[in-house]
């Protein structure tokens, strides 16, 4: 059956005049006629009268009217999803995020997929150096990571939260014995498992060595932190220690990881949101920004609470 000739009829059965109906859509009234003839072909029923007053539905035509409605609606359905569907899979937003930030963009995706289900995200996880330069580049659209004391002119960044960050180590190793007195020198006689000298981490873990005229760090492993599941897994099941970000708390509680309580050795750091000053977002982008915020407000709520929990 073709639709277009369902189409035709339910333009006459509307309009109840042929010349009527052939305005409505677009073609001659011939043609009509040819389409209903067509129809009534198909069905072995005649779908009108043709009366002085119009064309009038017979009982057939009126319960066929029904189903042509029903048809015609969902075709028009159909092609309107295909059409979401399509512009959804042109849609792209590129983002990138620093590990410790990488949860947060992962709550505004799944956020975000309720009302866009066929939008797609190329997600980019480096360190902070790495996501400046992508961020430049025009690799990235967004970035989300650790604000660096250094932010190049052509990024403009946006204070999400404040985030704690702790030094972690495994139940049972050595360092916890000395309770919450900690003295830099039983800090001095760890290994670690620490990024490069270029993070800002890093740079936190030196400070504190320098400040104490400490040799060191003693770095065994040097990892991106691009997997805290693996990062915390070697603390786990060795004497490494290491740092945990309010956001990868979870992950270590379940790991049974432990902080270390030194002063000095525990921080906040400021979570931002990074675009390029330049150019406009796409309408796609800023709905995730938007939602990036709206995600940020509500962990930062939650590492509040965390942070009140005396235990860490």
């Amino acid at each position: 059956m073709n639709l277009e000739d369902l189409h035709y009829f339910l333009a006459v059965a509307e309009a109840g005049r042929m010349h009527r109906a052939a305005a409505q859509v677009g073609v001659s009234q011939p043609a009509l006629t040819k389409a209903i003839r067509r129809l009534e072909a198909q069905l072995h029923v005649p779908l009108f009268d043709r009366t002085p007053k119009g064309m009038q539905l017979t009982r057939f035509g009126l319960a066929f009217q029904q189903h042509a409605l029903i048809l015609s609606t969902e075709y028009r359905q159909s092609l309107q999803q295909i059409e979401e569907l399509h512009a959804g899979e042109l849609a792209k937003v590129m983002v990138g995020a620093a590990p410790a930030a990488e949860p947060l963009v992962g709550r505004a995706f799944l956020s975000l997929l309720k009302t866009r289900p066929a939008m797609r995200m190329g997600l980019k996880v480096q360190l902070s150096d790495g996501l400046l330069r992508s961020l430049i580049d025009g690799e990235i659209d967004i970035a989300v990571s650790p604000l660096t004391n250094q932010i190049p002119e052509e990024i403009r960044s946006r204070i999400l939260f404040d985030e704690l960050t702790s030094i972690v180590c495994r139940k049972g190793h050595p360092i916890l014995s000395a309770g919450e007195s900690v003295t830099p020198d039983e800090i001095a006689a760890c290994t670690w498992i620490l990024p490069a000298t270029s993070v800002t981490a890093r740079q936190r873990i030196d400070a504190y060595f320098k400040k104490h005229a400490l040799s060191g760090p003693h770095v065994q492993v040097e990892s991106t932190y691009g997997s805290p599941i693996g990062v915390f897994t070697l603390i786990a099941n060795s004497h490494l220690i290491g740092v945990c970000s309010a956001q990868h708390r979870p992950i270590a509680e379940q790991l049974g990881l432990q902080v270390v309580h030194a002063s000095g050795l525990r921080w906040t750091r400021k979570i931002a949101c990074l675009t390029r000053q330049k150019g406009t977002l796409s309408p796609l982008a800023q709905t995730f920004v938007e939602h990036i915020d709206a995600e940020a407000k509500s962990m930062r709520n939650s590492i509040e609470a965390r942070a009140a929990d005396i235990e860490w």
